[in-house]
């Protein structure tokens, strides 16, 4: 495998009144192409950062970060949009669906910029709902589901594109233990089959403990990077 995010050195300070504070303070790491990662931290420790960053949501102060052997810190707005489209999938705690589309809709809204057909849209939303297993809901609206049924539409909408890169922000934190365990199988599953970079923001260690390998950050530095025992 080769390193789909490499950080060299990264700092991300920020300015509050006279103080410094250092959100990211000297990381270095390389997350290898298909991995499926854990970035675990407690509120302000600098976990969110890292997933800005990543997501190409915001830059370093300092140090380099690439993205698929690209220097990230160097792009303009533009081109942080232009790699986010072309390479990165999100999905949320909140799911952000949109609630007067209905689910076939919500799952095609990455493609509506990719230069398909519209029969083609509808083919490859209805295929990601039918893999994330809500394939006999496709004209229901987001408040016909449940939580954890929403988030597998996420999922889908994340996974339509096949980017690269899928980044989850507490995918599981509003989820019951049941639906939080077909989540992360889904996620595994991405990671597995198609050699997506599953890269998964969370405060929970039991959480953690189903990824590949852990990344930990407290006070903005990374304490421990190692591989998940089986």
């Amino acid at each position: 495998m080769s390193a789909l995010i490499e950080f060299d050195s990264v700092c991300k300070y920020y300015q509050m009144g006279d103080t410094v504070v250092k959100a990211a303070d000297h990381i270095s790491m390389k997350i290898e192409k298909g991995e499926f990662v854990a970035i675990v931290g407690q509120s302000g420790s600098g976990k969110s950062t890292c997933m800005n960053i990543i997501g190409c949501l915001d830059v370093p102060t300092s140090g380099t970060y690439k993205l698929n052997g690209r220097d990230v810190g160097s792009m303009d707005k533009n081109e942080l949009a232009e790699i986010r489209n072309e390479l990165l999938g999100f999905i949320f705690q909140q799911y952000n669906l949109l609630p007067k589309l209905s689910l076939l809709e919500n799952v095609e809204l990455p493609l509506v910029y990719a230069g398909l057909s519209r029969s083609e849209q509808h083919q490859r939303a209805r295929e990601a709902l039918e893999q994330v297993g809500l394939g006999n809901k496709l004209d229901n609206k987001p408040s016909q589901l449940s939580g954890g049924q929403q988030q597998r539409v996420a999922i889908g909408r994340a996974l339509i594109t096949r980017p690269a890169l899928i980044l989850a922000d507490e995918p599981t934190g509003n989820l019951d233990t049941q639906n939080t365990s077909e989540v992360i199988a889904l996620l595994k599953e991405a990671s597995h089959l198609y050699e997506q970079t599953i890269v998964m923001i969370t405060h929970s260690q039991s959480i953690a403990q189903t990824a590949d390998h852990i990344l930990q950050v407290s006070d903005g530095v990374v304490n421990d990077f190692g591989r998940c025992r089986e």
